[in-house]
């Protein structure tokens, strides 16, 4: 038989496969962090049907004659390079701008992806939203906490201005929201008293927490708390007690007491009328989460309804020597023996990509390439199949001569 015409059978094998390969790459242009892949072709094995000869004398050498028996498939490769990144405005959605994979977990297996659609679950935790495998962090899986609990109140500052004209015996009174360690609010009001010039008096019996006046004491225990301006009209802390008080409070509806430290070193004793006020105060009540985000290096951040925000975990991305290597598998990649071990780390570290929050990686498919090869395939295909109607109307010709 012919060998033309199995060189043939190759060629609609071969071309058939790159049809597959770029049906496939057509069929996902919009599936999010797909990677591409290509066709190449390898020539098979040649029988050779006279060998090459060596030059001798004065006759010169010859080349070998071989017959080649058709194509092969020489690889597929997947292109591994970046898509085009999409707005989505969707906080749960992320995406990688540079190197590196989300790494997803199933049990002790391990899976890599480019898709950044990712949810939270009932129980709080992040998971792919094509796979519903879990993403990983730097402490594993990343768990959004629905609720954060209270902290109490350690530290308040007062700050302002206490009038220098003011007259000895003037009061001006200030009051402030505090936390206790079950997260309840409580008001803390007090007294300022001009004592004498550049001198103020906190009088402990003036100092009440919702009112009582019996729950606080001063550290060390003393009934007064005297603040001394110097000439210009900073806190002097050389003369009187200084700038900081310690309030011992007693326990508050089965809470445990606190030591509260107040602060004043931003007290000022000017003309032109007093304006003394709470400044900051530490320790936040009970809160729900409202919302999160990521952030570019790769922070969960979540924001809950007592004004605070915390940091959850930090999402993980991993590297190989050759991504191209990767197996694919139901939509995700793993490890091969080709690709090298995962490199584990951080984005905006040690070479990792960034994230881009509120965007996902398209796919890198090119429809005018895939159209091309579409073309070529086709071209192929109907080539080899030429080859064979032709070998076949050969081999026809040569059965004619016994009529």
């Amino acid at each position: 038989m012919l060998r033309s015409m199995y060189a043939g059978v190759s060629g609609l094998s071969s071309h058939q496969q790159m049809m597959d390969v770029t049906g496939n790459n057509i069929s996902n242009v919009n599936t999010i962090g797909f990677k591409s892949s290509r066709v190449t072709f390898k020539e098979m094995l040649s029988q050779t049907i006279q060998g090459a000869s060596a030059p001798q004398g004065n006759r010169a050498g010859t080349n070998p004659q071989q017959v080649g028996l058709g194509v092969g498939v020489g690889s597929i490769d997947s292109d591994m390079s970046s898509g085009n990144l999409q707005s989505t405005g969707k906080t749960s959605d992320v995406a990688i701008q540079g190197d590196g994979f989300f790494v997803l977990q199933d049990g002790d297996q391990r899976f890599y992806t480019r898709a950044g659609n990712f949810n939270f679950d009932a129980q709080g935790n992040l998971y792919s939203g094509i796979s519903g495998l879990k993403v990983l962090g730097e402490s594993g899986e990343i768990q959004l906490d629905k609720t954060i609990n209270p902290t109490p109140t350690e530290s308040m500052e007062l700050e302002g201005n206490l009038n220098s004209t003011a007259a000895d015996g003037d009061v001006r009174t200030v009051s402030s929201d505090f936390i206790d360690s079950k997260g309840v609010a409580h008001t803390l009001k007090m007294d300022f008293i001009k004592s004498s010039d550049n001198s103020w008096r906190i009088p402990r019996p003036t100092i009440t927490v919702d009112g009582d006046d019996g729950l606080v004491d001063f550290d060390p225990s003393t009934s007064k708390h005297d603040i001394v301006f110097n000439n210009s009209g900073e806190i002097d802390n050389n003369i009187g007690d200084g700038d900081s008080l310690m309030l011992n409070i007693d326990a508050l509806d089965g809470s445990s007491p606190l030591n509260i430290e107040l602060k004043m070193p931003n007290l000022t004793q000017y003309g032109g009328g007093t304006d003394i006020k709470f400044g900051e105060v530490d320790g936040v009540a009970k809160g729900s989460l409202e919302s999160f985000s990521f952030s570019e290096n790769g922070e969960v951040i979540g924001s809950y309804d007592n004004g605070l925000t915390q940091v959850v975990d930090r999402i993980s991305l991993a590297q190989f020597e050759n991504p191209a290597g990767l197996k694919r598998q139901d939509g995700l990649f793993v490890e091969s023996p080709n690709s090298g071990a995962a490199n584990v780390g951080s984005p905006m570290e040690a070479g990792f990509g960034s994230l881009a929050p509120a965007t996902l990686e398209m796919s890198n498919s090119n429809l005018s390439q895939e159209f091309t090869n579409m073309i070529t395939a086709q071209r192929g295909f109907q080539a080899s199949s030429k080859l064979i109607t032709t070998s076949d109307e050969m081999l026809q010709e040569l059965v004619n001569l016994k009529r």
